[in-house]
């Protein structure tokens, strides 16, 4: 799968996997260990059929579902237009 593929090929560590075979494959970490991965947090915009979610986006909307605010990013020193 995707996310499984992101884990092991982009961030070069081996934390995701596939337990089971067809439609009662799960994805999990290995030996129940949380992930330690700096890319971690992209895992969860990469899976593509929502087997993971994050808490609080669960069950409510996906994060390009959600209302789109026009902003200035106070980050940047030229002020640039972002939408949030």
């Amino acid at each position: 799968t995707r996310c499984v593929r992101f884990t092991t090929e982009v961030a070069g560590i081996s934390e995701l996997g596939l337990i089971g075979r067809g439609e009662d494959a799960e994805i999990t970490t290995y030996l129940e260990k949380a992930m330690t991965s700096e890319l971690q947090g992209n895992v969860i915009d990469l899976c593509p059929v929502g087997a993971l979610t994050s808490k609080p986006y669960a069950f409510h909307a996906r994060p390009w579902e959600l209302i789109k605010t026009e902003s200035i990013d106070v980050m940047d020193a030229l002020g640039s237009a972002i939408r949030i």
